[in-house]
């Protein structure tokens, strides 16, 4: 797989795909989507998750932030590949793990032992979510390869470099 590493094939494993909406996407960060497509046809996950953020008007966003973001759906590119036993999780946080779905009891329902995580933003919901997978009690990996910042690459590479510190990246020692 154009030299994405994929952690484990013996392990059973979810692939959580984070944020990638229109609108969230740009010239900046639409080059893992090629990538993300990739992972999602050879990577031989046990369970997909598709999380899709909104900020409504009045939400916490709007108010400490001054942002706000409407639901949009994932990107088409992305929508067209994922099965029907996709798990959709809707959110107004960061970690996919306090969207409107108790992934947890879903993981642990089938299995699954460990997480990858792909997306959009490496420095705020990847990386959250990725922090609260592990602390959950799950082999957790950013697919460095299939993330990006919407802010630019220097948020990125920052999220990077303490996510391989931790040991939470594709491209760190595996255990």
């Amino acid at each position: 797989m154009n030299n994405i590493l994929i952690p484990h094939p013996e392990r059973r494993r979810a692939l959580i795909l984070v944020d990638l909406q229109e609108g969230f996407l740009n010239d900046r960060n639409g080059w893992i989507i090629p990538n993300i497509k990739e992972v999602i046809q050879k990577g031989e996950y046990s369970l997909l998750i598709e999380a899709n953020f909104h900020a409504e008007p009045g939400s916490l966003w709007d108010r400490q932030t001054n942002w706000t973001f409407p639901l949009k759906p994932t990107t088409p590119e992305i929508k067209r590949l994922l099965n029907k036993d996709t798990v959709t999780v809707t959110k107004t946080t960061k970690s996919v793990f306090k969207g409107d779905k108790d992934l947890v009891k879903i993981f642990r329902g089938n299995k699954i032992e460990e997480v990858h995580v792909v997306g959009i933003d490496t420095e705020d919901c990847v990386f959250t979510t990725a922090q609260e997978a592990f602390d959950l009690g799950f082999f957790t990996y950013v697919l460095e390869e299939c993330t990006e910042s919407s802010e630019g690459s220097e948020y990125r590479e920052a999220a990077l470099k303490i996510l391989r510190h931790l040991k939470l990246t594709n491209r760190t020692s595996l255990p």
